[in-house]
């Protein structure tokens, strides 16, 4: 009787919400997962009033490899202390139409400390196929705040380590974001065959 009220009352403090979105360019770490074209994406996140979330988010993508779809899921915990927010949580990245003859489903534990408009964040590789946890590490800082009454979104993201590659890679972008559109100009150097131009990419998404 005691667990079932225990049970009963974290779902009637659970929150579910649902997300869709487009972009005119699907760009994850400075790298296009879509050849550079347009992408739809969908989720659901679930909050459970504690601290603790979870979620799923689904988008499409391009090339043989990786097939047409990507299905991300996570689950993680948030809070604030000390006047810092934080937030730990697990990602597991899965692609199940990929037609490689490995297995190129990956995931990752990350860690994102925040004070006021400023963030850092840590993501170390968890488990893939051929590599070890640890072996790739993403490092990222990001600003928010408005301006003339648009958002505005500062980044610098740096990729490293074995499942990467040979090289180490940088990201950094612009945002300006107004309602439900954004307007990015993002930049990328260092790694072998990625297209380090300037590419201004326009996203559409909503919550509901």
């Amino acid at each position: 009787l005691v667990s079932g009220t225990a049970l009963t009352g974290v779902a009637s403090a659970a929150e579910v919400t649902a997300n869709v979105g487009a972009t005119t360019d699907y760009i994850w770490r400075g790298m296009t997962q879509n050849d550079g074209g347009s992408s739809l994406s969908g989720g659901l996140d679930v909050d459970f009033g504690n601290g603790f979330y979870a979620g799923t988010w689904v988008g499409d993508t391009a090339g043989a490899d990786f097939g047409t779809q990507e299905v991300d899921y996570y689950a993680g915990y948030a809070g604030e202390a000390v006047g810092l927010s934080y937030d730990v949580g697990y990602l597991a990245y899965t692609y199940p139409s990929s037609q490689s003859a490995t297995d190129v489903d990956f995931s990752e534990i990350y860690v994102t400390v925040g004070m006021g408009a400023l963030s850092a964040s840590y993501y170390t590789l968890a488990d893939a196929e051929g590599a070890d946890a640890g072996d790739s590490t993403y490092i990222s800082l990001d600003y928010e705040t408005e301006i003339g009454g648009f958002g505005l979104g500062l980044h610098y993201g740096n990729y490293d380590g074995d499942f990467v590659g040979d090289d180490d890679q940088t990201d950094m972008s612009v945002t300006l974001s107004k309602d439900a559109f954004s307007y990015s100009l993002v930049t990328t150097d260092g790694m072998t065959g990625v297209d380090d131009d300037a590419r201004f990419v326009v996203s559409w998404g909503a919550e509901f």
